[in-house]
């Protein structure tokens, strides 16, 4: 008898735990995604889109020809109010699905759910508490003394060899260096990215800007993570002779997106809404080195069949970004040679650039994530460098080397900036089609490289009219032939021309001076 009553004891414990476990799980704040049903009585309007979108937005939606359309329109404020009087907080929103993410303990949330303009609630991750309160305060850039020199004379120093991989050093010799760009870069945190050496340029020049913390909500990025500054200095990096990114030139927003403390859907909303923020106003190329396919929680991963750009929250927004006249990179994911091989949301989604990896003899990285989507259309999309790549180092002027689609990704990100400096007068499709069609796979794509690995050299003399498909400039017979194979100009003829040497300033793959007039822009050898 005494033992029954124990076991019964035991029992009633045991229960009680759990159900004050559960309980208070579900009285704990966590993060939802709210859909509406609707935009119905916004006070916003397609024919005011001033009021939403920037100057600069709309010019670039008007060269291309894209209308402003009814997922250009705001949320609607008084839907947020309602969510707000029922115990949400708003974390952030998305237009372009017409959501929020929230706030909210569990009641709340059935609550909402039965609010009549709500389409959906759903469940994407614990509120994880802010780990930078309060932010440090801005640091002041130390002057370098003296500008180090990398062994040899490139012009790129230790960056010469993942530049030249991309055809690079030619945009720059021309004077393409990204200027006039706008470059949205999504990420984890900018660790010391005000401070680095590497950035004094882009930094004292009124380049560099403070987006927005869309983790924390607030305008701190310069902390969390050494991820993005890694990211970061491979395009916007500038100390000739010593280390120059792939566009050194243009103009960089900073945008915290990805919470360190844990892998969960929210942060595909964070995507979207930076994403979002950096449409409106006015970016022209958006880099996320950033991918989801499992979560700490593994009830929510990502299923293989998700992976068909129409699925996911995030490839849903990426899908809708592709399509605002951005160019938009995405890491492609570093699990090729894992149990899971492929690529990860939202390099699925429609129009992302998807981005790959390759060692520097333009082969495939192992661990480069593979496709094709769920749909089978291929991905990746294109390859960048991103096996042994410089980055910047911890401190000062250090770099150090790194591998991955999220080095892969920027590299060619600031490629795309240079090139597109060039030619801003061209649409981000025209940009897009004159790089996809000189990449060495364009004739036949796979589901490993893609298109492959872009060469912006080729790109540039082909926007310039320089070039016919044989890699010949009938406008200027005997002036120079281009071997897109090899990825050779040979200069045949230098005097009278509107190229001449002196607005080249000729080099070759690693930036060194050249006097036998060929400039040969790869190589697998320092």
């Amino acid at each position: 008898m005494l033992l029954q009553m124990m076991k019964r004891t035991v029992f009633v414990l045991i229960a009680t735990s759990v159900w004050l476990s559960l309980f208070s799980q579900q009285s704990k704040p966590v993060k939802w995604w709210v859909e509406f049903s609707d935009k119905n009585n916004s006070p916003y309007c397609t024919c005011r889109p001033a009021e939403f979108l920037s100057a600069r937005a709309l010019e670039r939606r008007a060269r291309a020809g894209i209308a402003v359309v009814e997922n250009d329109l705001p949320v609607n404020p008084a839907y947020l109010k309602s969510l707000e009087t029922a115990g949400a907080v708003i974390h952030n929103t998305s237009r372009w699905l017409n959501a929020a993410a929230i706030i909210a303990d569990t009641a709340t949330a059935n609550k909402l759910a039965n609010l009549l303009f709500v389409k959906k609630v759903q469940y994407v991750g614990p509120d994880i508490p802010i780990r930078n309160p309060p932010n440090r305060p801005p640091k002041k850039r130390a002057p370098l003394e003296e500008v180090p020199i990398a062994q040899g004379a490139s012009v790129a120093g230790f960056a010469a060899l993942q530049n030249s991989l991309l055809g690079v050093p030619l945009l720059h010799a021309v004077g393409s260096r990204g200027n006039g760009i706008w470059v949205a870069v999504m990420d984890g945190g900018f660790t010391d990215a005000d401070t680095l050496t590497l950035f004094d340029s882009v930094a004292l020049q009124g380049r560099l800007y403070e987006g927005w913390d869309f983790v924390e909500r607030d305008g701190a990025v310069f902390e969390s993570a050494a991820h993005g500054t890694s990211v970061l200095s491979v395009m916007a990096g500038n100390l000739p002779g010593y280390f120059v990114g792939t566009a050194p030139e243009a103009t960089y927003f900073l945008l915290k997106t990805e919470d360190t403390g844990g892998e969960f859907p929210i942060e595909e909303a964070n995507w979207i809404a930076a994403a979002e923020w950096a449409d409106s106003l006015g970016a022209d190329i958006l880099n996320a080195s950033l991918g989801y396919t499992v979560f700490n929680d593994t009830t929510l991963s990502h299923k293989y069949a998700v992976l068909d750009g129409r699925t996911a929250i995030g490839s849903r927004g990426a899908a809708i970004a592709a399509t605002k006249g951005m160019i938009v990179c995405n890491s492609a994911g570093n699990s090729g040679d894992e149990a899971w091989t492929y690529i990860g949301v939202p390099s699925d989604a429609p129009g992302v650039i998807s981005v790959g990896a390759v060692e520097h003899d333009g082969s495939r990285a192992s661990f480069s994530s593979q496709g094709p989507t769920a749909d089978g259309r291929i991905k990746p999309d294109l390859v960048a460098p991103g096996a042994m790549v410089v980055v910047a180092g911890a401190t000062g002027a250090e770099l150090d080397v790194s591998n991955g689609t999220s080095i892969a990704s920027p590299m060619l990100a600031g490629a795309l900036a240079s090139l597109w400096s060039a030619f801003p007068e061209k649409t981000a499709a025209e940009i897009l089609d004159a790089v996809f069609v000189g990449a060495d796979q364009a004739n036949a794509p796979d589901t490993l490289r893609g298109y492959g690995l872009p060469d912006m050299a080729g790109a540039w003399l082909t926007l310039s009219g320089f070039l016919n498909e044989n890699g010949f400039n009938n406008a200027r017979e005997g002036f120079f032939t281009y071997n897109r194979d090899v990825r050779e100009l040979s200069f045949l003829l230098l005097e009278n021309t509107d190229l001449s040497p002196a607005q080249l300033d000729l080099v070759d793959c690693l930036g060194h001076p050249v006097e036998n007039k060929v400039v040969s822009w790869r190589s697998n050898t320092l």
